[in-house]
């Protein structure tokens, strides 16, 4: 385990070159669930987080935040597993987003299924 990690993990790394839209990233998902089926993993072993920066660019222009904050945005919810939610809402309106942006980025940053984000964002 590395030292300050609150964790220990391991990393695959694969890469699709060339292939236009989500297919390959599915793909991708894809190979890891069936190499863990095969060696016995289940979902109560393991789970997945995927980002997109599309969806979080929606979020933002839901309540008109403007293009140019969304870097700074980003930069914060990148810390959101290392320091209090309390002081990620402080950083997000520092940099300003009105209140209900900073309430609805966070619950949408805690939607754990893609059905889920799609009744919150529509299709």
């Amino acid at each position: 385990m590395t030292r300050g990690r609150r964790r220990e993990h391991y990393q695959w790394n694969m890469d699709i070159i060339g292939v236009p839209g989500v297919m390959a990233e599915a793909e991708l998902i894809s190979s890891i669930v069936t190499l863990f089926k095969r060696i016995g993993i289940t979902e109560s072993d393991v789970g997945f987080k995927v980002s997109s920066r599309k969806v979080l660019q929606e979020v933002l222009n839901c309540y008109s935040v403007p293009e140019n904050l969304f870097g700074k945005v980003c930069v914060i919810i990148d810390k959101i597993e290392k320091i209090p939610v309390d002081e990620i809402k402080k950083e997000l309106r520092a940099v300003g987003l009105s209140q209900d942006a900073v309430q609805e980025l966070l619950q949408i940053l805690s939607v754990k299924s893609l059905t889920e984000l799609e009744e919150r964002l529509g299709s």
